[in-house]
């Protein structure tokens, strides 16, 4: 399947040069960010975090229209949740920005969307945002964690 259209969740340290690096293959990418000084720095062409040649990707993805940042998701064909896992005072990793991350993009998904979680996640973190999705969206199927079934497409 063609990804044409790829929204971001998160443009930390993995988001931001994720979405760099896609659009300067061609692919139209949604960044998104809770941040409106992130959102307004990656649309003015810049990158707020320092790595080596990320200012010059986003800069020229920017400048071709590939990349655009928002705060809010918006319908693509590939959603990817680059969101941060912290742990709290428990040692357990905070799952709560991928739970708004997962809600966020639950009134834009449609059949056959591909979700992707690139945060440090625990195991059975995948399954959960499938549940969150089911949840949040009857209307739609899921894949079942306990059916033993290959990852596969919303």
């Amino acid at each position: 399947m063609s990804y044409k259209h790829v929204c971001v969740l998160g443009l930390g340290y993995v988001g931001l040069p994720t979405a760099a690096i896609l659009a300067s293959r061609g692919v139209n990418v949604t960044g998104v960010d809770i941040s409106k000084k992130t959102v307004d720095t990656v649309n003015g062409g810049r990158a707020h975090i320092v790595e080596p040649d990320l200012d010059i990707h986003v800069n020229g993805a920017v400048a071709r229209g590939m990349l655009k940042a928002r705060t809010e998701p918006i319908a693509a064909d590939a959603f990817i949740l680059a969101v941060p896992t912290p742990f709290g005072q428990n040692r357990l990793p905070d799952l709560s920005y991928l739970q708004a991350a997962t809600m966020s993009i639950a009134p834009v998904i449609k059949k056959g969307d591909l979700v992707i979680v690139e945060s440090t996640v625990p195991v059975g973190s995948t399954d959960q945002v499938a549940r969150w999705l089911a949840d949040a969206r009857p209307d739609l199927t899921f894949p079942d964690p306990m059916d033993g079934a290959e990852p596969h497409d919303i």
